[in-house]
């Protein structure tokens, strides 16, 4: 009978028969993926819980799948080497240019290393993959603790600025970044009556990455017009 211990380093593929592997090899994968994806969530990021589950359940399915399509003494990685590419340009999907600045670096990279864990559970290899799933819940974590505290340097800044109403779509997407960064407070000044733009002020206190961030974000906003930072 397999231990505990076969089932952390041992391959499952010389302990279990179908379909018993492939259901308990599914299920690992779908809780290495909400290992991983709870702590995007809990961030409201891009690729969050159900992103991140699927990614590892799919990576996991493709390296199983890869495996039972194989001949004796074939390759079985062939299929799972494409998983690669795949993941590659849907990593690429989240990495955005903003400004002279580019997000989505974090995302695209968790995307990555999710489909890795994926694959090695797929490759039968549960409890490896669900230990990288717990590893890579405690560098987000740690790291990212680490980053607050670093970022600690507040700085005031008070940002003016006109944008085309919309019809109200601007409002609401300025409504959307202030949630994000946390901003409580935009005042409108008031109404150009000759070319119909409003003019507002922001005034808010973020760490100095978070501010570049805003500001970044804030510039693209088609609709933004004229815009003025000025340090508090």
């Amino acid at each position: 009978m397999m231990t505990a211990l076969n089932f952390l380093v041992d391959n499952l593929y010389h302990h279990l028969s179908s379909p018993l592997i492939e259901i308990l090899l599914a299920v690992c994968a779908v809780l290495a993926g909400a290992v991983v994806g709870a702590e995007r969530e809990r961030r409201d990021k891009p690729a969050g819980l159900r992103t991140l589950i699927l990614v590892c359940l799919g990576s996991a399915v493709f390296s199983m799948v890869s495996f039972a399509f194989a001949p004796p003494g074939g390759d079985g990685g062939r299929v799972a080497a494409q998983i690669v590419t795949g993941v590659g340009f849907l990593g690429a999907g989240a990495i955005l240019q903003m400004g002279s600045g580019v997000i989505g670096m974090t995302t695209a990279a968790i995307v990555w290393v999710t489909a890795a864990i994926g694959m090695t559970i797929g490759a039968g290899f549960p409890g490896a993959g669900l230990g990288l799933s717990v590893l890579v819940w405690l560098v987000m974590v740690i790291a990212g603790a680490y980053e607050a505290r670093m970022a600690a340097d507040v700085v005031a800044m008070t940002v003016r600025f006109c944008f085309e109403p919309d019809h109200g779509r601007t409002a609401v997407r300025l409504l959307v970044l202030r949630e994000k960064y946390r901003v409580n407070h935009m005042e409108e000044l008031e109404t150009r009556n000759g070319d119909g733009l409003v003019s507002a002020s922001i005034k808010l206190r973020l760490p100095r990455r978070q501010m570049h961030q805003f500001l970044m974000e804030l510039i693209v906003i088609p609709a933004i017009r004229d815009i003025h930072a000025k340090p508090d």
